[in-house]
């Protein structure tokens, strides 16, 4: 090698970038850790973070939790992999796309993505421990979304995924089908702790709502996909939403009917989550993380506002959490 050659490559900059997978984990590792408060992710919904902990104090819940999610993503991926697509760069490539830009958002490992036949609007999230996570979308909802809309329901999935929601959520889905039955899971919660159950599965969704708005390329694609929830996307009419009249709305829903109604659902009435979400939209944390989505002029609330409010809107029944608020 020449003198030349010698001095060149000694002065080349590039000579210092470390280009090795391991500054590839410590630069997420970093950017993950600035979002995180005691491991847990910053835009988390309190109510989600108490309720869990509460989870965990019920005897063998949490051993048992862990082994039907491994038992039920095994299961479910097979089945997805004998009858869904997978999407990839060769086969749905934007939905592809979506999910990785959603993961490295995030700051986790990117999820495989199947779509499959089925004409209600729904998406789920499949994960253990062992392999990569499995997000299902259904074809309804490919068909009803618009592109922004349906990377922000990837982002909400991958928000279940960054919050390891998913010991507790496969645990809820099966007792939803399971309440009127015998149960080795049932026998081991009181009445008190299912209805526990279900009011954490709706405040997860809240704080997975919020992941779909840190995804999102228009913060009013993740409203959006909340207000077609709630009228069925009929011919995209989503300009004819009110939050104002939402609101109205919402202070009909405080009859001991519909409380009963919804005290045994898994995810809040698609009201309170446009509500919720139109909360955060104006978050100072939201534009931490997505600084190039805040317009001029904006008026944030902190966190702490944030939540308290959310927790207004999404509390079924009218009582004050001193440790949320």
């Amino acid at each position: 090698m020449n003198r030349v050659s010698s001095m060149y490559l000694g002065s080349n900059p590039l000579n210092a970038v470390r280009v090795d997978f391991g500054a590839y984990v410590e630069k997420m590792r970093r950017k993950d850790d600035a979002h995180r408060i005691n491991g847990i992710p910053d835009y988390a919904f309190p109510l989600d973070l108490k309720l869990r902990e509460e989870l965990r104090k019920i005897p063998l819940f949490y051993t048992i939790s862990k082994k039907v999610a491994v038992h039920t993503e095994a299961r479910y991926r097979q089945i997805e992999m004998a009858s869904a697509v997978l999407a990839g760069p060769n086969q749905f490539p934007d939905i592809y796309e979506m999910a990785q830009d959603c993961a490295k958002r995030l700051g986790i490992g990117a999820p495989n993505v199947y779509i499959t036949h089925d004409q209600s609007v729904n998406a789920y999230t499949y994960a253990s421990d062992t392999v990569t996570p499995t997000i299902v979308v259904h074809s309804g909802m490919v068909e009803r979304m618009t592109p922004g809309e349906l990377k922000c329901v990837i982002g909400h999935e991958c928000g279940h995924v960054h919050n390891e929601h998913m010991v507790y959520q496969s645990i809820c889905n099966v007792l939803a089908n399971l309440l009127s039955g015998r149960n080795m899971i049932i026998q081991l919660l009181s009445a008190t702790n299912v209805l526990m159950f279900y009011e954490w599965s709706r405040a997860a969704e809240v704080t997975c709502d919020r992941a779909a708005m840190i995804c999102a390329d228009n913060i009013e694609d993740a409203i959006n996909v909340n207000k077609k929830f709630a009228y069925g996307s009929f011919m995209n009419r989503k300009e004819e939403i009110s939050i104002d009249d939402l609101r109205s709305q919402l202070e009909e829903l405080s009859t001991v009917a519909s409380v009963a109604t919804e005290l045994y659902k898994t995810h809040p009435s698609s009201i309170r989550r446009v509500l919720a979400s139109d909360e955060f939209s104006h978050c100072e944390l939201l534009y931490q993380w997505r600084p190039e989505l805040k317009k001029p002029g904006m008026v944030l609330h902190t966190k702490e506002e944030t939540d308290a409010l959310c927790a207004k809107y999404v509390a079924v029944l009218k009582k004050t959490r001193k440790d949320v608020e």
